[in-house]
């Protein structure tokens, strides 16, 4: 990301001013990978306290549950730097002080001051979207992916096996996942449809979606860590 900026308490200053106002997570680490500024939205979202100096802090230094995945961090802005581009990634962590994974995309921009000398990234965080194949054919508002849903009608342990269906898992790939009889999932899977109201597994994918079932990631799936997009 190219820059006017001299320095970088000058660059710092125009961009906390503005990244201030807005209700997402934004902060700028400099070129030694040490924090300098996060927003309000951003120490929600790293669960940094409000009395944390966070100013000259690398992520192994703070307080929080996710700074066991600093190196991780640190090989993410390496990436932004050498490519002289942005560069995203999946993480995933106990984000918000929750006590559950869920996974977020955050991009870094790499900022050079008016000598392309390298100053650090700018970083951001957003929900991981949940586009589907059929967004295309039949455009729809983007949803959020979450670990945690409550449905009147399902268990939380069919709602793992409604998020096998949904990836068009078969009653034998379902049974080999839960060693259980293909007989067995196949009357789950009856089940379900009769909860639903529906005869089929397309009648069933069109209630899921009106549901906002389709959104469901059951956590047991996750794990801590960044991955490279």
């Amino acid at each position: 990301m190219g820059s006017p900026y001299r320095s970088i308490d000058d660059f710092l200053a125009a961009f906390a001013t503005t990244m201030d106002l807005l209700p997402t997570p934004w902060g700028f680490k400099d070129a030694a990978s040490q924090h300098l500024y996060m927003n309000t939205a951003a120490r929600l979202y790293t669960a940094t306290p409000k009395n944390y100096s966070l100013e000259g802090k690398k992520d192994n230094e703070f307080p929080t549950r996710w700074s066991d995945c600093a190196d991780e961090f640190c090989e993410h802005d390496e990436q932004a730097k050498a490519l002289k581009s942005s560069v995203a990634v999946i993480e995933t962590h106990y984000w918000y002080g929750k006590d559950y994974l869920t996974p977020f995309v955050s991009e870094k921009y790499p900022v050079f001051d008016s000598r392309n000398q390298f100053l650090g990234c700018i970083w951001n965080a957003r929900p991981l979207d949940n586009i589907g194949a059929l967004n295309f054919i039949n455009p729809r508002k983007t949803s959020v992916l979450t670990t945690q849903l409550e449905h009147p009608l399902f268990t939380p342990a069919e709602l793992d096996v409604i998020f096998l269906l949904l990836r068009r898992f078969s009653a034998k790939e379902i049974a080999r996942i839960y060693n259980l009889s293909v007989k067995t999932i196949g009357n789950r899977i009856a089940t379900l449809y009769q909860k639903a109201g529906v005869h089929s597994l397309q009648q069933f994918e069109q209630y899921c979606r009106a549901e906002s079932l389709e959104n469901y990631l059951p956590e047991k799936l996750l794990s801590k860590g960044v991955a490279f997009i």
